[in-house]
């Protein structure tokens, strides 16, 4: 059966990668000249422009009433998101890989098609009603569990300002201190499912605040030469909430964009693919896959571009990963 998935996901995958002809690109993404770009007028300080007045995230989980919804991407939308991938800086670009079985040298397009067909295939789920947290889990409150010897201390020294304000997003932490968190904070990782449904709604949207994408709406990187892009006013990490007009209509922040978040979903993937394999085919009932040697991750980050952070996309990490590009939010049955 998994031989026949992967089989079928590699031949949807060859049919995305003829959509065009691969090319090299070699062009960086633009890089804002104000670290307050993008931010309304009335949020800067008076003292000059460059400064921000930044009003706190809001506290709390967000109630989902749960229901029917269509999880997964459709043929036509992953050619959509194929196609965005390509539109990047290095979107057309390849790198060398080497086969494990056979050690022969190919050439890899950066747009893998193979991440689109992992959206795949769109099919009916069905989810009880949860809650979800309104915001990625921010440092300060990540460290109010490390001094209680609940957690991990995250993988970033006291004082480093690229990761270490209490505002921004907690990264550099594995799947294992995440649900370490999330069990201290009375919770728990949200399924992918649950992951989908609050970003994604019954709607179906594309983005968490709609169909069209807007790189004013979140933190986004590119896929180019340097992975950061401040045009959205931040090269990197942000402090959570700073996208309200890119929320979804529940209230939900940063669903896109700022850190990628662990959910709870185990994969055991082909050994030799970089990305989760397809959901299974058919309906489903509050789905959660358990059992895998990997953990999927999903939202976008400040190092990726505009198809990264579609509401459908995900990758897969081993379990012990401490990226400084992926957080967490946590859930809780209601």
């Amino acid at each position: 059966m998994l031989r026949c998935r992967m089989f079928r996901a590699r031949a949807l995958a060859l049919a995305l990668l003829a959509v065009a002809p691969i090319a090299a690109a070699s062009s960086s993404p633009s890089r804002a000249g104000s670290y307050s770009t993008g931010l309304a007028a009335a949020e800067k300080a008076s003292s000059g422009s460059d400064v921000a007045l930044l009003r706190p995230a809001p506290e709390g989980r967000v109630h989902v009433g749960g229901g029917k919804f269509t999880m997964g991407a459709s043929p036509a939308e992953m050619q959509a998101a194929f196609a965005l991938c390509r539109a990047e800086p290095l979107g057309q670009a390849s790198v060398q890989r080497v086969d494990p079985q056979t050690r022969t040298i190919f050439l890899q397009p950066l747009c893998d098609p193979h991440r689109f067909v992992a959206e795949g295939a769109a099919h009916e789920v069905t989810l009880s009603p949860f809650s979800i947290d309104r915001t990625e889990v921010r440092v300060r409150d990540y460290m109010r569990c490390v001094s209680a010897g609940r957690c991990a201390a995250p993988g970033f020294t006291v004082g480093d300002a690229r990761f270490a304000d209490p505002d921004f997003p907690v990264v550099l932490v594995s799947w294992d201190d995440a649900r370490d968190y999330c069990s201290f904070a009375h919770g728990r990782l949200p399924t992918e499912a649950e992951w989908e449904l609050a970003a994604r709604g019954i709607q179906q949207r594309v983005f968490p605040w709609g169909s069209v994408y807007n790189g004013h709406l979140c933190n986004h990187g590119s896929l180019g030469v340097d992975h950061t892009d401040a045009s959205d006013g931040y090269a990197r990490l942000a402090p959570v909430g700073s996208f309200r007009d890119g929320q979804t209509p529940l209230g939900l922040l940063d669903m896109a964009g700022n850190a990628a978040e662990w959910v709870a979903d185990e994969v055991d993937p082909d050994v030799s693919e970089t990305f989760p394999p397809p959901y299974p085919a058919g309906p489903q009932v509050d789905p959660v896959s358990r059992g895998g040697a990997r953990r999927v991750v999903r939202g976008g980050s400040y190092a990726e571009g505009a198809y990264e952070q579609r509401t459908t996309a995900r990758r897969m990490e081993f379990r012990t990963t401490r990226a400084d590009f992926i957080g967490f939010r946590c859930a809780a049955s209601d």
